[in-house]
Parts: C-alpha cells; structure tokens; sequence
C-alpha cells in the first residue's frame, strides 16, 4: 500500500490558506487540513499524479529521482519543494528545507518504493529500449 505524508510549516508571517493552496497546487488530489501553524496531508500514490506530470513538463525527472534515492531508508524516502515556488505553481524539489518560511516536506511510503520512483521520476538518462 502506498501512503503520501505532506507537511508545510505556517509562520506567523502567513496566511494559512495561501500555505494551503500551494500545497494543492502541487498535490490537488490530497486532503489537507489547514492550522494555524500546519498544513498537513495525507493521500496515496494517486495524490502524485500532478507532481508526475510537472516533473516531466519541466524536465526535472533526474533530479527528482536522484533525492528520491538519496533518502530511501526500507520502503520510504522524502524530499522537500520550495512553499512560495509551490504557491506560484512552480515546483522545486529540494534535498532539504532551505526557505526562511519553510518547505513542504514530502514524505512517501510503499511497499513497492523502487517502482514508485521510477513511476513519479523514471531514470531518463537511459533510452527505454536499452533499460528494458
């Protein structure tokens, strides 16, 4: 089973809803809650399918799948993506939270955590034919 944790930290300085719509703007399939001081979210893998698709429109696969691999630990791994990049529709996938106001740290578990990489960010350095 696979389950998808999001986590953006809200400062004082912010507006929670605005933390909210970015989280949804890279995950609009998840269901978040909205506090004073958190946006939290849980979904399964189908809660990346945007995330997906914007890896691969702006051509950042590699360097996904690259942080992807770098925190695996048994069957998860985690990354972060920019919070004011996400609030403008634009994504940054981050080893690590490097904003003032925080980031959204993402946090992914699966019993099958390779396939789930190499669906979210295939390895594209390597043609199709010659990976098969």
């Amino acid at each position: 089973m696979d389950k998808v944790k999001v986590e953006a930290p809200v400062r004082a300085t912010e507006d929670p809803e605005k933390v909210g719509e970015a989280v949804l703007n890279v995950f609009p399939e998840l269901e978040i809650e909205v506090e004073d001081d958190a946006v939290r979210g849980t979904g399964d893998s189908g809660s990346l399918r945007n995330l997906q698709e914007v890896l691969e429109k702006r051509r950042i696969r590699l360097t996904a799948r690259n942080i992807l691999k770098k925190h695996l630990r048994d069957n998860s791994t985690w990354f972060y993506i920019n919070k004011q990049a996400a609030l403008m529709n634009r994504v940054n996938v981050l080893e690590e939270s490097i904003s003032a106001l925080g980031d959204i740290l993402v946090e992914i578990e699966s019993d099958d955590i390779m396939g789930l990489i190499d669906w979210l960010a295939p390895d594209v350095s390597v043609p199709e034919d010659v990976a098969d």
